[in-house]
């Protein structure tokens, strides 16, 4: 009976201090191993989402011009079609944190519509496409509204800037400025240039994005 006794006394004696202490030291291990990799994974799936997300909002954009023959830029149409130079935007965004801009500039003190309202709902009122018209708003242009940017700010695009003509100069004989549609990236500051020339143009800093022009 004793050496039963003394099996079953071992069984139910739970751990000690030694092998406790080497549980932990291994969980401690793997933590510190793991945690970097977590970070990274995590990261780079933000990346990736504010590419994808940029990528979806120039190719509404670009469906956008192709049903209409202009880009969404006003906030009020004119007998269903562009709006008056006074109703232009700079801007389109979308929801989110105005994302900071040093120094302030027009990526952030512009005036701004939103993309939902000219890619989903035609709250401008540009003329509707019919059966008896090739051009028209055919919308949606979005599957689904663009949320904020993953660290919580808006996307921007400085749609102000863009031109239709063949030429790599605008009407008045300057050179056309890049035309972006950007996520201000982890630090939440946009360092890429609002009126850059196509023939340089380049992202700051870490801001994500993709050029519509």
């Amino acid at each position: 009976m004793s050496g039963r006794q003394t099996i079953t006394a071992r069984s139910h004696r739970g751990f000690t201090l030694i092998e406790l202490t080497v549980v932990l030291a291994v969980i401690v291990t793997l933590a510190l191993v793991l945690t970097p990799s977590i970070a990274n994974f995590i990261n780079d799936s933000r990346f990736t989402r504010a590419m994808s997300d940029s990528q979806t909002i120039a190719s509404a954009i670009v469906l956008f011009y192709r049903d209409n023959g202009f880009f969404p830029a006003w906030k009020l149409a004119q007998n269903g079609g562009p709006g008056l130079p006074r109703d232009r935007i700079q801007l389109l965004v979308s929801p989110g944190r105005v994302p900071q801009e040093d120094p302030p500039g027009l990526w952030t003190t512009g005036s701004a519509g939103l993309l939902s309202e000219q890619l989903m709902t035609n709250v401008p009122g540009y003329s509707l496409r019919t059966p008896m018209s090739q051009n028209g708003w055919n919308g949606p242009y979005l599957s689904s509204e663009i949320s904020t940017d993953p660290w919580g700010n808006r996307y921007v695009v400085n749609i102000q800037l863009i031109d239709t003509s063949a030429s790599p100069t605008t009407r008045s004989g300057e050179v056309k400025a890049a035309v972006w549609v950007l996520s201000a990236g982890p630090n939440g500051i946009i360092e890429t240039p609002f009126g850059q020339s196509i023939l340089s143009a380049a992202r700051g800093g870490d801001d994500i994005g993709v050029r519509l022009q």
